[in-house]
């Protein structure tokens, strides 16, 4: 049977975890930036800000989800993981258009890259890092039912993908000499983070407005 419970502190461990990587990719990501010069890479660093103020964000709902019901909230505090997963998605939103403002401007003047091979390493190393805690933020999220670990586990996921992305786009740029394909994979990786962060708005929202059941899910539900 599949675990759905557990003590608060088993689960604020998992955000622990995920609040050290954070800082430990922001470190290392920084590093490649400032040795490349990488509007990718710079990209790929400030997402990793993001994932620190949500990965502290979901510390405190993961603490107020414990709490047991009283008087005032008779039904106990489960919506709030609804509220964290909400903020990681407007934050993932905002690391978005953070990417776009910060790409267009080096599409309109290209500058080269430099040290390209040392912050292709570092970025692999920090990618691999969040790829690892993704994973076991994800079983620990099914495990527990605890939409707060799924949504960092995803929010971390879409960073590996940045990150992959990133890397993709500068390995072109030596290859080809095209400078301006850094901005421009740039900006498709945060096409792609805008859908991710839509959707965890949305499914934020229907958790928090109590939407209908599926018509397949009532009929399953229904007495014969």
């Amino acid at each position: 049977m599949t675990e759905k419970t557990t003590s608060p502190i088993s689960l604020t461990r998992f955000a622990w975890l995920s609040i050290a990587a954070a800082v430990v990719t922001i470190l290392l990501k920084s590093s490649a930036y400032v040795l490349t010069g990488s509007v990718g890479l710079l990209s790929d660093a400030l997402e990793s800000f993001v994932n620190l103020a949500a990965a502290i964000v979901a510390l405190f709902a993961l603490r107020m989800v414990s709490r047991p019901a009283d008087d005032e909230f008779t039904f106990g505090y489960a919506k709030v993981e609804y509220f964290s997963s909400g903020f990681e998605g407007g934050m993932i939103l905002l690391a978005a258009v953070g990417i776009i403002l910060t790409a267009v401007p080096r599409l309109i003047h290209p500058q080269e890259l430099e040290q390209v091979g040392i912050g292709l390493a570092i970025s692999v190393v920090a990618s691999l890092i969040n790829l690892g805690v993704a994973l076991v933020l994800t079983r620990a999220g099914k495990r527990y039912n605890s939409i707060t670990l799924e949504a960092d586990a995803r929010h971390l996921m879409t960073d590996v993908w940045t990150t992959a992305g990133v890397l993709v786009g500068i390995a072109l740029v030596q290859v080809t000499g095209l400078i301006r394909l850094d901005p421009i994979i740039a900006l498709l990786v945060a096409a792609n983070i805008l859908f991710t962060g839509y959707r965890l708005l949305v499914r934020s929202g229907r958790g928090l407005l109590d939407v209908a059941l599926e018509p397949e899910e009532l009929d399953s539900v229904k007495p014969s």
